[in-house]
């Protein structure tokens, strides 16, 4: 897989609620990006060439195909 990354980045904090830790996204990209409250993004755990671990979300809502 290639990424093609679009020179905007936020840093997110990891927060926890009783059992569920969770991190946030940017409101000025989940409203350009035509996101909702509740809605389900699909999410994947992966590697870069450098071994370090990453995280994909595909903001569309939609599965990798």
């Amino acid at each position: 897989m290639k990424i093609k990354f679009q020179n905007i980045g936020w840093k997110s904090k990891v927060t926890q609620k009783r059992a569920t830790l969770s991190i946030s996204i940017n409101k000025i990209v989940a409203i350009g990006c035509g996101l909702e409250k509740s809605q389900s993004l699909f999410c994947y755990l992966a590697q870069d060439q450098n071994e370090r671990p990453l995280v994909v979300v595909y903001l569309d809502g939609k599965e990798k195909v």
